[in-house]
């Protein structure tokens, strides 16, 4: 009867119950139900069936016996939507949808529906709010009664995310003030886990790869800062975004010096491709044609990379990359980039040099 306690504090909690309720329902006192919950106790034998029949589950489902059973089929259902994500297939939603209707009560599985409910379905729906109801009773939920932190801080950016795509409504200010008090509860930089664990005593192995970890971590973030502050537009003309994106470029290579960009590497390519846009956007085509090609190159660096391979820069030297897997590769990307999405004219890419950079992505 190790898990009992965890158990009816579980189930009590996901109906909303409080201890006093459920003693009012099982004919105990409530300090009985809090010294099972707390492990201090256990509810005599007599009481299980009425527990089972109250919650709706079975005496050994009470008791924790299927729970090895339960967890395996439940990290099943986490990789399948793993790879299914990477892969970019139509059936993520329909498949984690049937994990949620089998295990209600996971986390793990519910923010993972909560981030396809709102990457798949707002996306889908012009106004957004549809779905608004169904994302705030999942978002309550985690809050009310999951004492993960990271799930909750996942469930907090995926929410706040998704309150930005509501800004241009007209209910735009609730959902600012909402999104913001959000954001105003997360973690802050220096009380991330990247910048803590360099500054633990940890043994050397341990503490080398959080340090290259957290160095890549604030190489991303700071790529990914600089690409939404220069798309405002009005306060970005494209010259100076142009100039501030060949900047922390310049200081990638600088770092990365190997020309081994690791978990960088989509970020850059992706950088790369919109310098050629907006060089072609400000009249220069012979940059923009440098830009692509660099960006093409790059991106078929990256796919014949081997799934694993070291780094040899200066700050990076001995750290591991490990490339993940997406749908497609990042030439089929930026290839359907460079073709449907960029607004080149229909002379530029009909030109040889651009036909060539066509070429390198296959």
């Amino acid at each position: 009867m190790i898990n009992i306690g965890e158990n009816i504090r579980r189930l009590r909690r996901e109906r909303g119950l409080t201890q006093e309720t459920l003693a009012e329902f099982l004919g105990v006192t409530f300090q009985s139900v809090s010294k099972w919950e707390r492990g201090d106790s256990c509810p005599d034998i007599s009481l299980l069936p009425s527990i089972a029949s109250f919650f709706g589950v079975t005496a050994d489902e009470l008791l924790g016996m299927h729970e090895k059973e339960k967890e395996k089929k439940i990290r099943q259902y986490i990789d399948e939507y793993n790879d299914l994500r990477m892969k970019n297939t139509p059936y993520v939603f329909e498949q984690i949808s049937k994990a949620v209707r089998e295990f209600p009560g996971d986390y793990d599985l519910l923010v993972r529906y909560l981030e396809i409910l709102i990457s798949e379905k707002s996306a889908s729906d012009s106004d957004g709010e549809k779905i608004l109801d169904e994302v705030e009773a999942i978002y309550d939920k985690i809050l009310r009664y999951c004492t993960d932190d990271q799930i909750r801080i996942q469930a907090k950016r995926l929410v706040c995310m998704y309150y930005n795509t509501l800004s241009h409504t007209a209910d735009e200010e609730k959902f600012n003030r909402k999104k913001m008090e959000i954001a105003d509860e997360m973690p802050n930089m220096i009380n991330s886990k990247e910048y803590l664990m360099t500054v633990m005593n940890l043994p050397v192995q341990e503490h080398f790869l959080a340090c290259k970890n957290a160095l890549e971590c604030e190489m991303l973030l700071l790529l990914s800062t600089v690409n939404n502050l220069v798309n405002y537009k009005k306060e970005f003309p494209v010259e100076r975004k142009i100039e501030s994106v060949e900047r922390i470029l310049g200081i990638f290579d600088i770092f990365y010096d190997d020309g081994n960009y690791g978990q960088c590497y989509r970020s850059v390519i992706f950088a790369l491709g919109d310098l050629g846009r907006c060089c072609f956007e400000n009249g220069n085509e012979e940059k923009a044609l440098f830009y692509l090609r660099k960006c093409a190159e790059t991106a078929k660096k990256h796919d014949n990379l081997p799934p694993e391979n070291e780094h040899h820069s200066l700050l990076m030297d001995g750290a591991v990359y490990k490339k993940t897997k997406y749908g497609k590769t990042m030439c089929e990307r930026m290839k359907n980039n460079f073709i449907d999405r960029y607004s080149f004219s229909d002379s530029f890419k009909a030109s040889k040099e651009f036909s060539e950079i066509l070429e390198i992505l296959g």
